[in-house]
């Protein structure tokens, strides 16, 4: 009996050196083909499959009778993924469901809305203007000399300006980030649009946009009441405006100077105008405007006293070729517009401050 036993384990053995070559090469496939396409064997951590692998070997048993190392057979386990106790694989977890990117939300009404809107393809608008007149007409008898009458031509020059910035950010996350794109079509956009807002109101015009607060009319009181309040200079202001030939139509003013207006009591506490209604002062609807200073007021006929000329649109453009980006995967991004304001007629705008417009009205 032990011979046969004897001859069984030579035979085994034997067995076991004529396969393990071939058994060795499957090994090495088997785990050169779970690293190139990502499968594992199973969804345990690294340290629970090489604990498995030890107690699922005869060794140690053998070991405990034989005092004789053996070997340990880790095929199909990546040992290299090992960076901490526990490696999660992505199987582990539910997909993350992501809400809209979050920024401060635009604003309803851009100056710009306000006005009447051209296309230039110059760099310059020339302004031809009536500078002054001498008018004649009247009533003539028969055979008497006609009288006469003469104005004096001239012209203004208005430069196309530009607004731009640009930002930089990497390839990946306009790869990897779908709602990147948009985020820089809407909310950069909306901030070059509100950077108009500032220009069209209060540019200085020194190589700049004349914003119309500056080539307006100042407010002149014609008041003098000691009870003067808001809503009066307001109703003045428009009145100023009609009486230089225009229609005023919008009113614009900052959102807390907005809410003092429609705050203006009687002396009997009741409101002047209802709060709850749209706000409209001698035909003028008032319009509350982040880019208006607290506490100024402009009142104008928006749709006959200027206009607007836009020689290239707001747009985004990206650029992977400056400088060093390409070496560092970098993308920059211009956003511009080109555009001119023409004021035609000062008189059609009437601006102030009610700190002013308040203490000359009460005088």
């Amino acid at each position: 009996m032990k011979i046969l036993e004897a001859e069984a384990r030579k035979l085994d053995e034997k067995m076991k050196s004529l396969t393990r070559p071939l058994q060795e090469q499957i090994d090495a496939i088997d785990v050169k083909l779970q690293k190139q396409f990502g499968i594992t064997s199973t969804a345990a951590p690294v340290f629970d499959q090489v604990l498995r692998a030890v107690k699922g070997e005869n060794w140690i048993s053998e070991y405990k009778n034989t005092r004789r190392g053996g070997t340990i057979d880790f095929k199909g386990i990546d040992l290299m993924q090992t960076k901490a106790s526990t490696v999660t694989t992505v199987s582990d977890t539910v997909a993350p469901q992501f809400a809209p990117f979050q920024y401060v939300p635009g604003r309803p009404v851009h100056v710009r809305d306000l006005l009447p809107v051209g296309i230039t393809t110059s760099n310059t608008i020339w302004k031809p203007y009536e500078s002054a007149t001498t008018n004649g007409i009247a009533r003539v008898a028969e055979g008497a000399l006609k009288p006469q009458s003469d104005f004096t031509p001239a012209v203004e020059k208005v430069d196309v300006q530009k607004l731009a910035t640009w930002i930089k950010f990497t390839e990946e996350i306009l790869e990897d980030f779908p709602q990147f794109t948009s985020y820089l079509t809407s909310r950069w956009i909306e901030l070059l649009k509100q950077a108009e807002d500032n220009k069209l109101l209060y540019g200085s015009g020194n190589s700049d946009i004349k914003g119309l607060m500056v080539s307006g009319a100042s407010y002149v009181d014609t008041l003098g009441d000691s009870a003067v309040d808001r809503y009066m200079i307001l109703d003045a202001a428009a009145t100023q405006v009609q009486a230089a030939g225009f229609v005023p139509n919008y009113i614009l003013l900052h959102p807390t100077t907005a809410m003092e207006v429609r705050q203006t009591r009687s002396s009997d506490r009741s409101f002047v105008i209802d709060p709850s209604k749209p706000m409209v002062i001698n035909g003028a609807v008032m319009i509350p405007h982040a880019a208006m200073t607290e506490g100024d007021f402009l009142v104008g006929d928006f749709s006959r006293g200027a206009m607007l000329w836009d020689r290239k649109a707001a747009r985004l453009t990206m650029y992977d070729a400056n400088e060093d980006d390409a070496l560092y995967n970098l993308v920059l991004c211009v956003i511009e517009e080109r555009l001119a304001l023409v004021t035609y007629n000062s008189t059609a705008f009437c601006g102030g401050h009610f700190a002013s417009a308040l203490a000359q009205g009460s005088a």
